[in-house]
């Protein structure tokens, strides 16, 4: 065991020959439930419902390699060797089976009879105790290490600060034990008391075996949690500088693969310099970082982990700049190219996420030359005020952080003080359209009477004005329904009483129990009367498609398993998405068995009832309940009678009959683990039913003109062919019994009359699975090879492939393989094509 890639498969296999089943990584997004972070951080964060006894495991010895990123070291990482954002996390989880004990005897076994660790260079800290938690020293570890032969002089006892775990917040928490590896006296500080623990680079943590067995609670105080439970985490790439004998996570076999490329393509090798070295580190770190942030569905945005993205994006163009690398967008291949066959959505989504990043590079781009320019005219000046950075910034779009960095490399300080008064100010007089509540306004507390009333006559209890037109409030009552729960807020006005005048309701925001609404419009104040109306166009479908994501729910659990939960969604009045866990594409059958479903109870005209009940009779009920989300003694119910029964604050329809047609129009992967579902119901399905019986009637239409001509084609113009993907000049179909050439006269004509750019077709014909690849001439003159492509699916059904560059074609035996074949086969293809 000496590489990443054998660390990696190492450990996984180690602790499955010990009874632990391998579970896939959770997406780099946590679920809605999740508010504790951007990111998932940690190891043990998608599993949190576990440890808190909310849901069952899958298995009660789980090991895993998570992948997770940390947004406090971006400014960090190039400055030292060993910070990074993202990082793989290598875990082995007990869930009440084994605790302190058998987590040390694992972690002895692995560290010495397969990582070969040098024994006189192994130490390890342990928890000292803690007053203000009431807990004291962990004795029982330190008997347990001096059992296993640790020397006592190298079992280090550590305060809460070092050797106690938690969530960052409120959360399963516990004492811990972590293992370092001493790398040596002269990368050390030089104090004779130099030990785990010390600020140095010296002792190196690489494993930490977290027992929690507590949750702490808001008010500082702990309680046990149902079972005693074991979290480790082992950083893989740090572990591998242990296993390589290299002091740098950057001299890795991980990181200098993408540092080859960087310095192939620039003409300048890590180590060159100071600059080059600096350039490389942040290159290789934000170049996984950026690939694996889009991987999992994060876009470039000014706030959350969209800014977190954009930020790594932006300061990585920078550097690249420096060292004469344009084109930064085409690390993300390589990283693909790496690390795809252990993260498979990197693969699916790989030009997605090229896409994404080029965009986000040539805009800022622009950005950076121009700022540049007018940072060298500030530096010039020999100090950068506060005034320069927030002009650079406000002005010019040149990040705060980025000026603060190259004032830094040239030791300038900027005055921070005098940037945050600015900053302040220039927020508080903002215009932006994007206002968003951040406090209460004061007033009575609103009650909301949304569920029964769409008109309201009431007055304004709480009034502050923003600027000339937007303003927020408060109403005594409102119908207004605010943004949560996945469900967007209303869209409708308040009219005032007396004058008439109206302001249109621009955000519902959501304080708690109560309510802020922000509006546009002038004429008001506080005390003044008004009429408050919700845009029933909106809202209607709104409810239809909330209603809508219930049934869907458990549609969902009858066809692929209990083990589905939803993981997100956003109920809007065009559309719905529903994230779910499920660990594959659905196959064709199993997406058509759940649209049928929905339908079936869409016609079946089920009454939905909606009440208000204690927690406790909620469970007994068997409600659905969404893990992380905070629930009072009292909470709403919505039932669908003998089928469907949730937690929700949405609104609804009455009757199911209400939602109309019901079309999954896609389904995709959102990350490892998770699957993503998006929707149509009411007037927005009708729609998209029409446009498709458009299609088929020209489709219909042209199969007839070819069978009248009585070409060889007719037969297979006349096949039952249904598209399941029609996006990005890439059509997707499936049709029955054709087969040979008749296949792949089909696919040319596919191809012509939807104007595509590709066509992949497959059939099933008396047991065995058939793929035709059809590309445009055009895109095959621009390198696109349609032999490479069937030749990566071919697998899938179990056969193989060959062909010319514009039509190959592949047969096998197994067509339970075609849902991944047609998904792995679209990204290959958009790929190909620069779709």
């Amino acid at each position: 065991m000496r590489t990443s890639a054998e660390l990696r498969e190492g450990f996984l296999s180690f602790f499955e020959s010990k009874g632990h089943k391998r579970h896939p990584s959770g997406s780099l997004v946590p679920p809605d439930w999740d508010r504790s972070t951007l990111l998932n951080s940690a190891g043990m964060q998608p599993l949190m419902p576990y440890f808190l006894g909310r849901e069952a495991p899958p298995a009660p010895l789980l090991t895993t390699v998570q992948k997770v990123f940390r947004t406090p070291d971006i400014d960090e990482v190039g400055l030292d060797t060993f910070h990074l954002t993202f990082f793989e996390m290598l875990g082995n989880f007990s869930f009440g089976r084994y605790f302190k004990d058998g987590a040390i005897d694992l972690a002895w076994e692995f560290v010495f009879d397969l990582m070969k660790v040098d024994a006189d260079n192994f130490w390890v800290t342990v928890f000292a105790g803690d007053p203000e938690l009431g807990l004291g020293e962990d004795e029982e570890a330190v008997r347990l290490w001096e059992a296993k032969g640790m020397p006592p002089e190298r079992i280090v006892r550590l305060d809460r600060s070092h050797n106690f775990w938690s969530v960052g917040g409120p959360g399963p928490c516990g004492p811990d034990t972590e293992l370092f590896y001493d790398r040596g006296e002269e990368i050390g500080c030089g104090r004779p008391e130099c030990a785990p623990g010390c600020e140095c680079e010296r002792f190196l943590e690489f494993w930490n075996l977290v027992f929690m067995e507590y949750e702490l609670h808001e008010d500082g105080t702990v309680t046990p949690l149902p079972k005693q439970n074991v979290d480790t985490g082992m950083g893989l790439e740090r572990a591998a500088t242990i296993l390589q004998g290299v002091v740098s996570t950057y001299d890795t076999d991980g990181y200098q693969a993408i540092m080859s490329w960087i310095a192939e393509e620039s003409g300048v090798a890590y180590g060159d310099s100071e600059a080059a070295t600096k350039a490389h580190r942040i290159l290789a770190d934000h170049g996984r970082g950026m690939t694996f942030l889009v991987g999992d569905g994060v876009m470039p945005s000014n706030e959350g982990r969209g800014y977190v993205l954009r930020r790594i994006i932006r300061r990585a163009v920078q550097q690249a700049r420096t060292i004469g690398l344009s084109d930064l967008w085409r690390i993300t291949d390589i990283v693909v190219e790496q690390m795809g066959a252990w993260y498979p959505e990197l693969v699916e989504n790989r030009s997605a996420i090229s896409e994404t990043v080029k965009a986000e590079e040539e805009r800022f781009s622009q950005t950076l030359e121009r700022g540049l320019k007018l940072f060298e005219e500030v530096a010039a000046k020999g100090a950068v005020t506060g005034e320069d950075a927030f002009i650079l910034a406000t002005t010019y779009g040149f990040p705060v952080e980025l000026t603060r960095e190259l004032a830094a490399g040239r030791g300038l300080q900027i005055d921070d003080d005098e940037l945050s008064r600015l900053m302040a100010e220039h927020r508080d007089v903002s215009r932006s359209a994007e206002v968003r509540v951040v406090g209460d306004i004061g007033g009575p507390p609103t009650e909301f009477a949304g569920y029964e009333k769409l008109e309201v006559l009431t007055a304004i209890s709480a009034f502050k004005p923003v600027d000339e037109r937007v303003f927020q409030a408060k109403l005594f009552e409102s119908p207004f329904y605010p943004e949560g729960g996945g469900q967007v807020t209303d869209q409708g006005y308040i009219e005032h009483e007396e004058t008439g005048a109206r302001a249109v309701l621009r955000a519902a925001d959501r304080l708690g129990d109560d309510q802020i609404l922000t509006f546009d419009g002038e004429g008001f104040a506080e005390g003044d009367r008004v009429r408050a109306v919700v845009d029933w166009r909106a809202r209607f479908p709104t409810m239809a498609n909330h209603t809508a994501t219930h049934l869907l729910h458990k549609a969902l659990q009858d066809v692929l398993g209990d083990h589905v939960r939803q993981a997100g969604s956003a109920v809007r009045p065009d559309k719905l998405r529903f994230d779910f866990t499920h660990g594959q594409a659905l196959t064709p059958d199993e997406r058509k068995e759940v649209e049928r479903r929905v339908n079936e109870k869409v016609f079946e005209n089920l009454p939905v009832h909606a009440f208000v009940t204690p927690i406790d009779e909620a469970q007994k009920l068997g409600a659905m309940m969404l893990f992380g989300e905070k629930y009072g003694d009292e909470v709403r119910v919505v039932e669908i009678p003998g089928y469907s029964r949730e937690l929700c604050g949405g609104t609804h329809v009455r009757w199911t009959a209400e939602i109309g047609p019901f079309v999954i129009t896609s389904e995709s992967s959102v990350g490892s683990g998770a699957r993503r579902i998006e929707a149509l119901t009411a007037g927005e399905a009708y729609a998209f039913l029409h446009g498709k019986e458009l299609e088929a009637e020209e489709l219909r239409r042209e199969t007839e003109k070819l069978r009248k001509q009585g070409t060889k084609e007719s037969k297979a113009a006349a096949a039952e062919v249904t598209v399941l993907d029609e996006s990005n000049g890439i059509v997707t179909a499936e049709v029955k019994s054709v087969k040979g050439s008749e296949l792949r006269d089909l696919s040319d004509q596919i191809r012509q009359s939807k104007q595509a750019d590709a066509v992949l077709l497959g059939s099933v014909d008396d047991g065995r699975v058939y793929l035709v690849v059809n590309i445009d001439s055009a895109k095959v003159e621009q390198g696109a090879d349609a032999v490479a492509i069937v030749k990566k699916i071919a697998g899938k059904i179990d056969g193989g492939g060959g062909g010319r560059p514009n039509l190959a074609e592949a047969g096998g035996k197994n067509p339970d393989g075609l849902a991944e074949a047609y998904e792995i086969g679209r990204s290959e293809i958009a790929s190909a094509i620069g779709s």
